[in-house]
């Protein structure tokens, strides 16, 4: 079948069904519940990761004051947006902070302490965006930070681009993507019933980007609200499609089938093949940021569950802590309370309740033990194959998990393993209660960490390889090099022997002359004039001209020296300077009382004869006293056992000093001889 028949079964409205899916309870209370502002929070934290990239820059510090809508990091690469500042404040830290994942790590966080005046940035409304290119309207939407909203959070700018310039074909199909078939979330639903004329811009937006052949507005028919506001708003081209309420509808792989009857092969991407799908919430974003000129820094959350005190909608900042989105909503925890992120399929249950909402939350799910009760202990599978025939992705979800229990990730991967999204139909339906998805998230982490080991050993491979083709190189070079060196030896060689002796010695006297006037040429170049070098270094006010200047202040270089005529007699100043020079630096310029004179040469130094007047006995010819120490008591020094040899000595010879005990307890004949004498 040619495409063009196909788009005339789009245009005429029919519908697909793909393969697989489930219809569990809706659980879509807060539909009829009004959008909602919640107030400025005590702290924004805004993670960093995903908006930094290769070559990504921080464009704040700590403690600056930043507005709302402030552009904070300078993204690297095509794939990464900026973050913007989510209200007024001052930053307080950029560290390590605990991320909305499952796994409760950290990463890192930008801090802002709020004002309370939420003080925007003036923004740049373009009422004229009819008039500019695709590019610019690109350039436009990836600098407000406009990101996947429905739960991906894919760059939306890389997305639409892509498609422009992949595409296969003329296969030009927009769909907006407001079939928000997760239960408990209702955020798509409320914003289609009260921004449908906004949504509505967005669509246009993109189309003067895409120009697609077709739009599509897929949503689910248990909104009926939503659906009559979306068909009041938009254009008379743009479809509107009602489609059966069935989950996973919302995976764009899934709504594709169902509104065009086109299966994307996963080994591609849904824009290689023309066909671009963006939540009604992204849509939404992309009017903002082109036609008001409002960055990404809100979005509307579902805030769901039995131990809350109220529900609903709420538009809060991005960087708020579900901690106070709970206590807003009057959490009443129960023992063994549960919160959950993104709703009761796709999400997860958080290991702490201060971590930001980001881009991608869509629904704070808050379950009381009868709505949700736990996790029942799973058994060994009975190959019941139900599974299997609820996987939208086609797979055999139970022969994934006995792979992966088995360790055989590589079978694993090639059974289909990371075709997987996760969607939670299989453990759904499993009668033996076994969390497949939970396995099946696993797994695919460690497929990665594999992929990542094995990249980076080949990528080891390569760089030996060339290392050893370098050093194969370098020899064969060393070795032409010797050759030659060898070859001009055996001609030199063979040409002396021509010579007679008194030719080669003369020969000889000319080549070390010419060495010699090389070496002074050589020398000459390197002193140059170093005075004037001196004066143009301290003409550039650098710090090597200001270590010169010293250095000047101080007699000159030695270079400076050498230029001085040698035989001219030096003035009295200049031996003055040069026996200055001659005394070390901390007894010429350290520390001296104030007002002294300075050391101009070296101190007479007299020299020390011992006064032996002061001896009580003077010692014969060639007898030697130690030096006097200060005085200790002997008993630290003498051992127990040489006191009574030391009480034995004359009184006038009982020192007190520990030297004299410790010398006369060594020899004690040598002192008994002295006091003999």
């Amino acid at each position: 079948m040619s495409f063009s028949q196909q788009l005339d079964k789009i245009l005429n409205g029919k519908l697909w069904r793909f393969f697989g899916g489930i219809k569990p309870d809706g659980r879509k209370s807060t539909s009829h519940q009004p959008i909602e502002e919640l107030p400025i929070p005590s702290l924004i934290t805004l993670p960093l990761d995903r908006h930094l990239g290769p070559g990504g820059e921080i464009l704040v510090k700590v403690g600056d004051y930043v507005k709302a809508g402030q552009v904070l990091t300078l993204p690297g690469g095509k794939r990464n947006v900026p973050l913007h500042a989510s209200t007024s404040g001052q930053v307080t830290g950029i560290g390590l902070q605990v991320l909305p994942h499952p796994s409760g790590f950290e990463g890192r966080c930008l801090t802002i302490k709020p004002d309370g005046l939420d003080v925007a940035v003036t923004p740049e409304p373009w009422p004229n965006w009819q008039d500019k290119t695709p590019q610019e309207l690109l350039e436009r939407i990836r600098n407000y930070g406009v990101e996947g909203l429905g739960g991906a959070q894919f760059q939306t700018a890389a997305k639409i681009g892509a498609a422009l310039e992949e595409a296969k074909g003329d296969c030009n199909i927009f769909i907006v993507n407001g079939a928000e078939c997760e239960p408990v979330a209702t955020c798509d639903d409320r914003l289609m019933q009260e921004k449908a004329a906004e949504i509505a811009q967005g669509i246009e937006v993109v189309r003067h980007i895409l120009k697609p052949k077709a739009i599509i507005v897929a949503i689910e028919d248990n909104k009926p609200e939503a659906i009559a506001a979306m068909k009041q708003a938009v254009a008379p081209d743009v479809m509107v499609r009602t489609i059966p309420t069935l989950y996973p509808s919302g995976a764009a792989r899934n709504l594709i089938k169902i509104c065009t009857g086109i299966e994307i092969p996963y080994n591609e991407h849904t824009s290689e093949c023309g066909i671009v799908v963006d939540n009604v919430e992204t849509v939404f974003a992309i009017k903002q940021a082109v036609i008001d000129g409002l960055p990404l820094i809100k979005r509307v959350i579902t805030v769901d569950g039995q131990t809350l005190g109220r529900s609903g909608n709420a538009l809060v900042r991005l960087g708020t802590s579900v901690r106070f989105v709970l206590n807003a909503y009057k959490l009443n925890p129960e023992r063994q309370q549960r919160i959950i992120l993104g709703g009761p399929f796709m999400g997860f249950t958080l290991p702490s309740i201060d971590v930001p909402l980001t881009k991608s939350a869509t629904c704070i799910f808050v379950p009381a033990q009868k709505e949700l009760p736990p996790a029942e202990e799973p058994m060994n599978c009975i190959r019941c194959g139900r599974c299997a025939r609820v996987c939208p992705s086609r797979l055999v979800p139970y022969q994934l998990y006995a792979l992966s229990k088995a360790g055989k990730h590589k079978k694993t991967k090639a059974c289909g393993q990371m075709d997987c999204t996760e969607c939670g139909c299989c453990a759904y339906v499993c009668p033996s209660r076994i969390p497949l998805s939970h396995q099946f998230r696993k797994e695919k982490a460690i497929i990665r960490l594999l992929d990542e080991q094995q990249w980076r050993n080949q990528h080891a491979q390569e760089r030996i390889a060339a290392r050893n083709e370098r050093l194969k190189q370098e020899e064969a070079e060393r070795q032409k090099r010797r050759a030659a060196a060898l070859a001009r030896a055996k001609q030199q060689k063979e040409d002396e022997g021509k010579l007679t002796p008194e030719q080669i010695a003369e020969k000889r006297a000319a080549a070390v002359a010419a060495a010699r006037a090389r070496a002074a040429a050589k020398r000459e170049a390197a002193q140059g004039t170093a005075q004037d070098k001196a004066h143009n270094m301290m003409g550039t006010q650098s710090k090597d001209g200001m270590l010169v200047a010293a250095m000047m202040a101080q007699g000159g270089t030695s270079a400076m020296l050498k230029e001085q005529a040698p035989n001219a007699a030096p003035s009295e100043e200049e031996l003055s300077q040069q026996r200055r020079e001659q005394i070390p630096y901390a007894l010429r310029l350290g520390a001296k009382p104030k007002h002294a004179q300075e050391i101009t040469q070296w101190p007479e130094i007299a020299p020390h004869e011992k006064d032996l007047a002061r001896v009580e006995n003077p010692p014969a010819e060639g007898v030697i006293i130690p030096e006097s120490k200060p005085k200790t008591k002997s008993y630290l020094y003498a051992p127990e056992e040489k006191k009574d040899q030391h009480l034995e000595l004359p009184t006038r010879l009982r020192r007190a000093d520990a030297s004299d005990s410790a010398q006369a307890d060594r020899n004690p004949a040598d002192t008994t001889a002295q006091s003999d004498h």
